[in-house]
């Protein structure tokens, strides 16, 4: 993404959604974290990918609480 701009990609459109996140080690084009904020996410430059770690919000649950999570392009990381 060249120019700085966002594209919507994969996942809900709906807000309050909960994610899915499959088994753990295991990638899947239908894992997706919930609906979150107050998350922290950066770009890594070297490797081009998009990290997001934690937040408010809803992990694999319809319950909205502080979410632990590291989710990034590479389980193996």
């Amino acid at each position: 993404m060249n120019d700085s701009t966002w594209t919507w990609v994969s996942g809900s459109n709906t807000i309050n959604q909960p994610g899915i996140y499959g088994e753990k080690g295991i990638s899947s084009r239908d894992n997706h974290p919930g609906a979150r904020r107050y998350a922290l996410g950066w770009y890594d430059g070297l490797n081009q990918e998009f990290w997001l770690f934690s937040g408010q919000g809803y992990g694999n649950s319809t319950t909205n609480e502080g979410v632990q999570t590291i989710i990034s392009p590479n389980n193996s990381s």
